[in-house]
């Protein structure tokens, strides 16, 4: 061990350190020696869920300085997996939720000057806009890979942030290439007057999870994939003035999209009339919105040759483990070998 040079050792160390951080607390455990050639990478691959990770962490971070808190890679949930599944949000519990939420937001601050890759779940339903719209807010200057799951406000470029807010005047996205939204049924918006491209400038590959009946949104996908010059017969409808005034468009660099369709959930059984003819109801509904949906979706798939995409893919599916599906490809993309 002694006959490397220090230099060799903290270039292995910082190779080896990119999971979900067992490795560099690992390594703290093997010697003195070990712990402090691997100190500069104790942080930088984090994997943090729940209300006592979150603590703890903050703690530990909040008594270093910069240099010794680079956080390159983060997993964060503010809720535990277990937490998900049991599902429900009681109100009554608001104080925690806020605590969290705050929690979440401390981390953010501190991992934002270096952060390269994050997958965020905001899982607390009344939390998850605030949260996201506070990493939307910050600087991410390094930020390449971005993940979310839970109800998202759309990302905003750097003049939207400060017309809403003077507090940060250097947010933005500019590196980030690979974007993953989920939790959004219907993110109708998301595509129109050219705000993703401004607030993610280099981004080339876009995923769209978890949504359901989004015919809207489907539609808006439709008209920026395939986009067509207004007719004489659109202007007698009016259909060029909705489209001049909320343009759809794909942002400039976009190679790949990946739409994933959740499909309406079957009613449960019941035996009284009356609800059994008003769930059928609500199910025909569901099922003509997903048609429609889906529809759209499969024909901007079927002609992507008359699009400039590379790849364009439709999923249809029953929903997932939004923890674990952001979790298992953050770590997945951690691994250099294996990323394209």
């Amino acid at each position: 061990m002694e006959s490397l040079p220090i230099e060799l050792h903290t270039q292995i160390f910082e190779f080896a350190c990119t999971d979900d951080g067992a490795t560099a607390r690992a390594l703290a455990l093997v010697s003195r020696y070990v712990r402090d050639a691997a100190s500069p990478f104790l942080f930088q691959s984090l994997s943090v869920s729940g209300l006592v990770q979150m603590d703890a962490l903050v703690a530990r971070l909040h008594t270093l300085p910069p240099h010794a808190r680079r956080i390159r890679h983060l997993f964060l949930s503010d809720w535990t997996r277990k937490e998900m599944l049991k599902g429900g949000a009681p109100f009554a519990e608001m104080e925690r939720y806020d605590r969290e939420r705050a929690l979440a937001a401390r981390i953010l601050e501190y991992a934002s000057p270096t952060l390269e890759t994050l997958a965020l779940v905001a899982a607390c339903p009344y939390t998850a806009a605030p949260l996201v719209g506070h990493l939307f807010a910050l600087a991410l200057p390094h930020l390449e890979e971005l993940s979310i799951h839970g109800f998202y406000p759309f990302p905003q470029s750097q003049s939207q942030s400060q017309s809403q807010s003077q507090s940060h005047d250097n947010g933005g996205l500019p590196r980030l290439a690979r974007l993953h939204l989920s939790g959004n049924r219907n993110p109708h918006g998301l595509l129109q007057l050219g705000a993703l491209e401004a607030a993610c400038p280099a981004l080339t590959h876009l995923r769209v999870s978890e949504v359901a009946g989004a015919a809207a949104f489907a539609r808006e996908v439709y008209e920026a994939a395939l986009p067509r010059p207004p007719t004489e017969e659109d202007a007698r409808q009016g259909a060029a003035l909705s489209v001049s005034l909320f343009p759809s468009a794909l942002p400039a660099r976009l190679r790949e999209l990946v739409i994933e369709a959740r499909r309406p959930p079957e009613p449960a059984p019941n035996s009284n009339q009356h609800r059994h003819h008003h769930r059928a109801g609500a199910k025909r509904g569901a099922l003509g919105a997903h048609e429609k949906m889906m529809t759209l979706l499969r024909e901007v798939e079927l002609r992507r040759a008359e699009t400039r995409l590379e790849k364009i893919e439709i999923v249809e599916g029953d929903g997932a483990d939004m923890f674990e599906v952001l979790r298992s490809d953050w770590l997945t993309r951690l691994q250099p070998q294996r990323q394209t």
